[in-house]
């Protein structure tokens, strides 16, 4: 009987161990996570133009512009974008940006940038260009030379549309997790 007892001890241990201990996170793994709702960044575009973001990770973008240019075409392409402040307490290495429920043209962009909004520097921006459908995820290798810490670096993503004439483009996304690592 006392040897069940001891059997009984240490498989309640066990999971009691793996109760507190997230099955994702690896020993000394120092990645951190962020899931919607996000904050809602900025956004804008002309009066051709429409953008919406919302903290649940939707980002939509469209465009339709019926006159061809003379010799160049008008500004104003449409973005609009999302955001997470990281509070970082080392240099960030890797940013991975996961998506779904993707359907983006050819001349929307889904973009990831790390930056610090104190200080007006920028550390990398990436996009996914060209057709973006369904499932997948944008990796940002930012630059190096992000000190002193600790401090907050803003992770910043959405849609960026281009500018063309005549053009009818679009792109929606619904963002899902950032990881920093």
């Amino acid at each position: 009987m006392l040897r069940f007892g001891r059997v009984a001890a240490t498989l309640a241990a066990a999971v009691a161990l793996t109760a507190v201990v997230p099955a994702t996170a690896a020993p000394g793994s120092a990645t951190t996570d962020y899931k919607a709702p996000f904050k809602v960044g900025p956004s804008g575009g002309d009066g051709f133009s429409y953008h919406s973001a919302s903290s649940d990770g939707t980002v939509t973008v469209g465009r339709v512009y019926p006159i061809p240019g003379a010799i160049n075409c008008t500004k104003g392409g449409p973005y609009a974008m999302l955001y997470v402040d990281h509070k970082a307490t080392k240099p960030v290495h890797k940013v991975v940006l996961s998506y779904t429920n993707a359907a983006v043209d050819n001349f929307t962009f889904a973009l990831l940038s790390l930056r610090d909004p104190q200080r007006n520097r920028w550390y990398g921006t990436t996009s996914n260009r060209g057709f973006v459908a369904g499932s997948g995820t944008i990796t940002l290798k930012p630059d190096a030379g992000q000190g002193p810490f600790p401090r907050t670096l803003r992770i910043q993503f959405g849609l960026q549309q281009s500018s063309a004439c005549p053009n009818a483009d679009a792109g929606t996304i619904q963002f899902t997790k950032v990881q920093v690592s």
